[in-house]
């Protein structure tokens, strides 16, 4: 079994994109999954795309959230792309 990649897009200061890391983490320490956090402020690119709509989840390259993690939504989600 491999493992779905997690990625965050986030930035510093955004309190939304704080809380959904946290959250993420605690999912993480039950359900395995490799986490990449990206940090929107060190591409001029992602901060055209995704400047004003942090923090960004994605899950195996498909957009699953936007602003805030449901977490019920999150496992389920990883649980359903399990192959």
């Amino acid at each position: 079994m491999s493992h779905k990649k997690v990625s965050v897009y986030t930035k510093p200061g955004c309190s939304l994109c704080e809380k959904a890391v946290l959250l993420i983490h605690k999912v993480r320490s039950g359900i395995p999954f490799h986490l990449e956090i990206i940090d929107i402020t060190h591409s001029q690119r992602l901060m055209e795309d995704h400047g004003l709509h942090v923090p960004v989840v994605f899950i195996d390259g498909a957009e699953v959230f936007r602003y805030r993690v449901n977490e019920g939504k999150f496992r389920a989600l990883l649980a359903s792309r399990e192959e």
